[in-house]
C-alpha cells in the first residue's frame, strides 16, 4: 500500500521510496543534542569523576595486588567514558554545532570514508543545518570503511541533500536524497 507523509510518497510501514533518505523531525535536533548533553554531564563526568578517585586511592594502597586490581578497575572506567562518548556522539555528533562541514569530515574520519562535500556557500538557517548534519552523518554511520561518499546540498528556503556513494569494489553508484524546509 503506498500513502503520503507531508508531500511524499512512502512505502507501506512508513518506509520511504527507495532513493529517498528519512530526514529527522524538527524536534529531533534539540532532542538528540539534549540526549547528548545528558550523557556526557552526567554519567560520563561521574565516571571520570570515579576514575580520579580510583587513581587517588591507588597511590595511596601500599598492596600491589590491590595496586594491580585497581588499575584494572580503571581501564574499565575509562572504556566506559569512551563508550559512552561515542554512544553521545552518534546521537548528535558534537562537532554538528562548529557547522555542517566539521560534522561531515568528523564522521567521514571515524569511520574511514573518502569524503567529498559540496556545500553552498551561504549560511543555511540553524535548524535546517543540524538536521542536514544529523541526516548526513547518521548516512555516513552505515557506510562500510573505505566507501567514496559525495554530499552536495543546495537550497536557501527548500534545501536539497543528495549523497552519492560508491562502495569499495563496486562499480555502482547509488544516489540517495532528501528535502527540508527552512524555517
Amino acid at each position: 500500500m503506498v500513502g503520503r507523509v507531508g508531500r511524499y510518497d512512502v512505502l507501506g510501514g512508513g518506509r520511504l521510496l527507495p532513493g529517498w533518505l528519512r530526514v529527522p523531525g524538527r524536534g529531533a535536533a534539540a532532542y538528540r543534542f539534549e540526549l547528548e548533553r545528558a550523557l556526557n554531564d552526567g554519567p560520563a563526568a561521574g565516571l571520570s569523576a570515579l576514575a580520579v578517585e580510583l587513581d587517588l586511592f591507588s597511590t595511596m594502597v601500599g598492596d600491589l595486588r590491590l595496586t594491580s586490581r585497581v588499575e584494572v578497575l580503571r581501564e574499565r572506567v575509562y572504556v566506559l567514558i569512551e563508550n559512552l562518548r561515542q554512544l553521545g556522539g552518534a546521537l548528535h555528533p558534537p562537532v554538528l554545532s562548529e557547522g555542517l562541514e566539521p560534522a561531515c569530515v568528523s564522521v567521514a574520519e571515524r569511520y574511514d570514508l573518502r569524503l567529498k562535500l559540496d556545500l553552498p556557500e551561504h549560511e543555511l538557517c540553524q535548524e535546517v543545518r543540524m538536521r542536514t548534519g544529523l541526516l548526513v552523518a547518521d548516512h555516513l554511520r552505515t557506510l562500510e570503511p573505505g566507501t567514496a561518499v559525495r554530499v552536495r546540498v543546495r537550497g536557501r528556503r527548500v534545501v536539497r541533500v543528495r549523497i552519492t556513494e560508491q562502495r569499495p569494489g563496486s562499480s555502482v553508484r547509488r544516489n540517495l536524497r532528501a528535502v527540508l524546509l527552512c524555517g
